[in-house]
């Protein structure tokens, strides 16, 4: 049984909070940076859903990349569209293991992305990562360009209109 999510503004976030979800980003995925909490304050959406348990079990954001960050990765998948048109990054989606298998991933992608239609978004995640590209594709995503290493990795774009 699940619990609820919340979407908030990163402003509207304790210290607490903002902290927790920086934790989870860092336990997901290799390489978040000293510079990961920043960008967790900067971005323009967060979900949090908690188990019935009130534990944190999973965590999405909408970011707001710099069109630097952009540009760069949209060369490095080789998508030839403009960045320009892709304002909004969904990234940080992170389910703990003992909550994976209900569906809490796409569901919070979906919550998130409810007020985002209009706006193009994309997202990257692992070539690999077979379910989290399902998810996208269920969400209105299509891979887009090639894959492309980053951090040891090899990554995959995806991109929704």
């Amino acid at each position: 049984m699940s619990g609820a999510t919340h979407l908030k503004k990163p402003m509207s976030c304790t210290t607490g909070e903002i902290q927790e979800f920086a934790s989870l980003v860092r336990e997901g995925f290799r390489g978040s940076d000293e510079g990961l909490l920043g960008r967790v304050e900067t971005a323009r959406l967060l979900a949090f859903h908690y188990a019935v348990d009130d534990s944190l079990a999973a965590i999405a954001g909408l970011k707001e990349p710099s069109g630097r960050h952009r540009r760069d990765l949209f060369n490095k998948a080789s998508v030839y569209v403009s960045p320009a048109d892709y304002e909004v990054e969904l990234g940080w989606v992170y389910v703990v293991p003992n909550e994976r298998g209900a569906r809490l991933a796409e569901d919070i992608c979906r919550q998130l992305l409810a007020g985002e239609s209009g706006a193009g978004v994309y997202a990257t995640t692992r070539s690999n990562n077979a379910p989290m590209i399902e998810i996208l594709r269920n969400l209105g995503f299509a891979l887009t360009g090639e894959p492309f290493s980053r951090r040891d990795e090899e990554l995959v774009m995806l991109l929704r209109s």
